[in-house]
């Protein structure tokens, strides 16, 4: 591996992407600047290792913290990953579907829904991303990392969150969506495995985030910065405020941090 002076981890939607979901060209060379000043980019994101590929292309991104935590990697190699049980998994479906929430089941590579519901097309469509793959089998036949509810019931939100607590972390991480992890893994439980198993503690993190699922990521980082489009609540648990991310606001953030010229 090689030596890095500092790592810094990017949130994708709101923060290292624009309102099409790309990576600008501004943010490219941003990107491409700190690998030259040997400082490491890393996406943190929950977004699938395929997807973040996809999206990362070009810009010489070979490390991520994705899944929320679930699937994490390194200059290509995989450091930590967490399979979810298929027993847990069923037991969630089979709860979901009492309150007409679909569930899309995420591997490294693929994902798959029992059936479509208005709130997982809304989702979607906001992160231009295409619609699960539907199939009722699909999470018995192979290695589960993550899981997304579908429902705009905030409401309802709770009742997952008591009858799972034991095995599952839930959090509302879009108006249309919950993302679900194993218990007590997040953004910021993958950042800590990669940190320690590489033994990367003399180095100083960053971590940029606009999202309420990006406030763990930046309690295990040294310095968080929220984006200027961020809630006043995630403002509230950052050590700076950049600019938007149509700003150009990533760029300015690591100006401040004397990370690139």
């Amino acid at each position: 591996m090689k030596r890095y002076q500092a790592l810094v981890f990017f949130d994708l939607d709101g923060t290292l992407l624009d309102s099409n979901s790309k990576i600008s060209i501004e943010n490219r060379q941003t990107v491409l600047a700190l690998k030259q000043n040997n400082i490491l980019p890393m996406i943190a994101s929950g977004r699938s290792p395929k997807e973040i590929k996809q999206i990362t292309e070009g810009t010489g991104i070979d490390s991520y913290v994705s899944l929320n935590g679930q699937f994490n990697v390194v200059e290509n190699n995989v450091i930590s990953k967490h399979i979810i049980p298929t027993k847990h998994i069923h037991e969630l479906m089979q709860f979901s579907k009492t309150l007409n929430h679909s569930l899309a089941c995420y591997t490294e590579k693929e994902y798959a829904a029992g059936y479509v519901n208005d709130s997982m097309k809304k989702l979607y469509r906001l992160d231009h991303a295409p619609l699960p793959q539907i199939s009722s089998s699909f999470y018995k036949e192979n290695e589960i990392y993550m899981l997304y509810l579908f429902s705009e019931e905030v409401e309802t939100d709770k009742l997952y969150q008591e009858k799972f607590a034991e095995i599952f972390t839930l959090f509302r991480d879009s108006p249309y969506s919950m993302a679900v992890v194993l218990k007590g893994q997040s953004k910021k439980a993958g950042i800590q495995q990669i940190i320690e198993k590489l033994d990367l503690n003399h180095l100083p993190t960053y971590a940029f985030g606009d999202g309420n699922n990006d406030i763990a990521m930046f309690e295990a980082v040294h310095t968080a910065i929220a984006m200027d489009n961020a809630s006043d609540y995630v403002k509230s648990q950052a050590d700076f405020v950049t600019k938007s991310n149509l700003n150009d606001g990533i760029r300015f953030g690591l100006q401040q941090f004397n990370l690139i010229n």
